[in-house]
C-alpha cells in the first residue's frame, strides 16, 4: 500500500510546476484513457507530508486484466538520466496484470476516500466514465528506509497501458521530489 502512495507521489510531484503530457500516440484509434488536466501542490512535494492532487480526463473503454502496464522511471544522477530498476514493484517495471497491483485496495478495503467521494474506483475493472478529481489532499506517510534514497531528486516517469501490443493509455511527467529533512549531494 505504501508503494502505491509513493508511486502516486512520484507521478505527480514537481518543483516548479508539474510538467506532464498525455502521450497516447496519435495512431491509437481507440484510446482507453486520456487526461486533460492535472494540478499538484505544494511544489515541491515533501515526503512525508500532504499532496493536493486534482485531475480530469476520460476512461473511454472498459478494461481490467486485459491490459498490461509498462512504467519507465529515470532519476537524474550526476547530470545524467539513469534508469531506476524495478524492485518490489517500484521503478521501471512491467506489470502483466496491473489489476493485481491495485488488489491491495480491494484486499484491505481501503480505497482512498478522496477517490470514492468523487465516484472514482481504485480497483479493476474500470468502466467508461469521466475522471473528475477536484483538488484533494492525500497523505504520504513515512516510506521505508530502503526507498529513502529514491524519494528525493529529479525524476521522469512514463506509464503506458498496453492492449494487444498497442499503447491505449500513456502518461508522462517530469518532476522534483524532496524528502523531509533533505537529501544527500549525490542522490538528491
Amino acid at each position: 500500500m505504501n508503494a502505491i502512495v509513493f508511486l502516486l507521489g512520484i507521478l505527480v510531484s514537481s518543483e516548479a510546476a508539474v510538467t506532464w503530457k498525455d502521450c497516447v500516440p496519435p495512431t491509437t484509434a481507440h484510446p482507453y484513457v486520456t487526461f486533460t488536466s492535472l494540478s499538484v501542490s505544494p511544489s515541491p512535494v515533501i515526503i512525508p507530508g500532504n499532496i493536493t492532487i486534482g485531475a480530469q480526463g476520460t476512461v473511454h473503454h472498459h478494461f481490467g486484466n486485459d491490459v498490461k502496464m509498462v512504467v519507465h522511471m529515470d532519476k537524474l544522477l550526476l547530470g545524467q538520466w539513469t534508469k531506476v530498476p524495478c524492485s518490489q514493484n517500484v521503478g521501471s517495471c512491467n506489470y502483466d496484470n496491473p489489476c493485481e497491483f491495485l488488489a491491495a485496495f480491494k484486499t484491505s478495503g481501503t480505497c482512498p476516500p478522496q477517490l470514492t467521494q468523487h465516484g472514482l474506483p481504485c480497483t479493476c475493472p474500470f468502466n467508461p466514465s469521466s475522471i473528475d478529481l477536484p483538488p484533494s489532499v492525500f497523505e504520504v506517510q513515512q516510506i521505508s528506509a530502503a526507498w529513502q534514497w529514491l524519494a528525493t531528486g529529479r525524476f521522469r516517469v512514463q506509464a503506458e497501458m498496453i492492449h494487444n501490443h498497442v499503447i491505449v493509455g500513456c502518461f508522462h511527467v517530469e518532476m522534483d521530489i524532496r524528502r523531509h529533512g533533505g537529501g544527500g549531494f549525490l542522490f538528491g
